[in-house]
C-alpha cells in the first residue's frame, strides 16, 4: 500500500478551505436532484476513526477497507506503487510543528460536477442519475485527461493487463482491459442489486460497497454510506449535525464524499 505525505498546511491547499456545518448543511438543502431520481449516494469517512485503525496495523499494510476493495472490484497488484491501480490511497498528514500524524483514504469523490466527465474526449466517464460517477470501459480511449482534470487524484491507469496482477477474478465485477483508465465506483454492482431488491420488496435500499462492509466488520465503523436525499438516513444527519469538510471546493465540483474531523 501506497502511503502518501502531506503537511496540514498542505492539507489546507488539497482541502482548499473547511467547509463547515452551516455551509455542507446548505449543500444539503441546494442538491441538485436528477429528474427521476430518488438517491443521491455519499459516502462520510471519521477521520479519528480511520487513524486509529491504520496505526494500529502500520501504515505500511494494506487496512481492511482497502483489502475489501481490492477484492471486491478485481484491483491487481503488481508489487509497483508507480504503477498499480489504487482505488483507495492512504493520506498522511504529518503536523509541521510535530505531534500525531492522522491519516485519510482518498478515491474517487463522485463529484455533483465531476471535472473528469467534461474533459473526457469519449464521454466513456459519466455522472449516474443517482450521482456515482462510472466509466465504460468499452469507450474509453486512454488519452488520461481524466488523470489531470480530476482534483483529487482519484484515477488510476492500466499500464498493464489486470488479470496479471489477481490471483482471484471476481466475476460479479465488471472486468478491465490494459491501456484505460479505472477508478472507484461505491461499488455500483451492489448499489443497483440493493435498490432493485429493495424497490420489489417496498423498503429503503441501504447498499454497503465493499470497504464499508469491512470497515464495520472490523469494528471501526470509519466509513458511513447513505442517500443524501434521505433525511432519515444517518449520512444525512452527521453531515447536516457535524463538522465536516469536502476537499477542494473552490473547484465547484461539489464532492459526495465527506470527512468527519
Amino acid at each position: 500500500m501506497s502511503v502518501y505525505w502531506l503537511s496540514r498546511r498542505k492539507l489546507l491547499i488539497v482541502a482548499g478551505s473547511l467547509t463547515l456545518t452551516s455551509t455542507v448543511g446548505l449543500a444539503l438543502e441546494n442538491l441538485k436532484k436528477e429528474e427521476g431520481s430518488k438517491y443521491k449516494w455519499a459516502m462520510l469517512v471519521d477521520v479519528d476513526k480511520c487513524t486509529e485503525c491504520i496505526k494500529e496495523r502500520g501504515k505500511y499494510s494494506k487496512p481492511p477497507c482497502v483489502v475489501a476493495c481490492d477484492i471486491e472490484n478485481n484491483v491487481p497488484d503488481f508489487d509497483d506503487p508507480l504503477r498499480d491501480p489504487q482505488w483507495i490511497k492512504i493520506i498522511e498528514l504529518k503536523p509541521e510543528t510535530g505531534g500525531e500524524s492522522i491519516f485519510i483514504p482518498l478515491m474517487c469523490n463522485h463529484c455533483e460536477y465531476p471535472a473528469c466527465a467534461q474533459v473526457c474526449l469519449s464521454r466513456a466517464t459519466y455522472k449516474r442519475p443517482d450521482g456515482i460517477v462510472v466509466i465504460d470501459y468499452h469507450r474509453c480511449i486512454g488519452c488520461r485527461y481524466c488523470i489531470i482534470a480530476c482534483p483529487y487524484g482519484s484515477r488510476s491507469f492500466n499500464w498493464f493487463p489486470p488479470e496479471e496482477g489477481l490471483e482471484h477474478i471476481k466475476r460479479e465485477t465488471q472486468t478491465r482491459g490494459h491501456g484505460i483508465v479505472e477508478k472507484c465506483t461505491f461499488c455500483v454492482h451492489r448499489v443497483d442489486r440493493e435498490v432493485n431488491m429493495a424497490e420489489l420488496e417496498g423498503r429503503k435500499p441501504k447498499p454497503v460497497p465493499a470497504c464499508v462492509e469491512a470497515c464495520h466488520k472490523d469494528g471501526k465503523g470509519s466509513l458511513i454510506f447513505g442517500n443524501l436525499l434521505d433525511e432519515e438516513s444517518e449520512i444525512y444527519k452527521i453531515v447536516k449535525e457535524s463538522k465536516v469538510i469536502t476537499l477542494r471546493p473552490e473547484f465547484g465540483t461539489k464532492p459526495h464524499v465527506f470527512y468527519k474531523l
